[in-house]
């Protein structure tokens, strides 16, 4: 049998987590509802994330954000590259779309959440290319919202938009 890595795991319940609250509500859901869309023991959340829906919540926006938007810097990646990256991501997580459009603007711990990270992220987007304007970073970044939303959109046809974008 093949043991899934704590990334996987971590996508699981952390996906899951996104679902639940699309679906059922803000903390409408239970910890044991997480256990069972994910696949995974209610110990194992206990134990990454603790007892409190707020708390799961929380981490799981944190989490998802910091992945989506590449802020760990670790491997600091070029915008075209990046979209692909949130692309295959919201793959994985696409309850994280329709949670970020419902809380971007909302005056809740999700919503600041969202607006710290889009700041991080023109901030990245800066060091990596420091010759770029506040347009271009914006474009950059509505291109990147816009493939995401639209889903169809694959590796190919996002390089022809950054070839035709230069």
């Amino acid at each position: 049998m093949v043991q899934e890595s704590k990334e996987d795991i971590h996508y699981k319940i952390l996906g899951s987590v996104t679902k639940l609250e699309v679906n059922k509500g803000h903390l409408l859901w239970t910890i044991s509802q997480v256990a069972t869309d994910s696949g995974v023991s209610r110990t194992l959340i206990y134990y990454y994330y603790g007892k409190e829906k707020e708390k799961l919540l929380s981490e799981a926006m944190k989490y998802m954000v910091q992945t989506v938007f590449n802020l760990e810097g670790l491997d600091p990646i070029m915008p075209r590259e990046r979209i692909k990256l949130v692309l295959q991501q919201l793959n994985q997580m696409p309850y994280l779309l329709v949670l970020f459009y419902l809380n971007r603007r909302a005056d809740n711990e999700i919503g600041q959440i969202i607006k710290d990270a889009e700041e991080s992220l023109f901030s990245l987007l800066k060091k990596l290319s420091p010759g770029l304007t506040k347009e271009s970073f914006m474009m950059i970044y509505l291109l990147e919202l816009g493939c995401a939303l639209h889903g169809d959109v694959d590796h190919e046809m996002i390089d022809t938009l950054f070839e035709k974008l230069n």
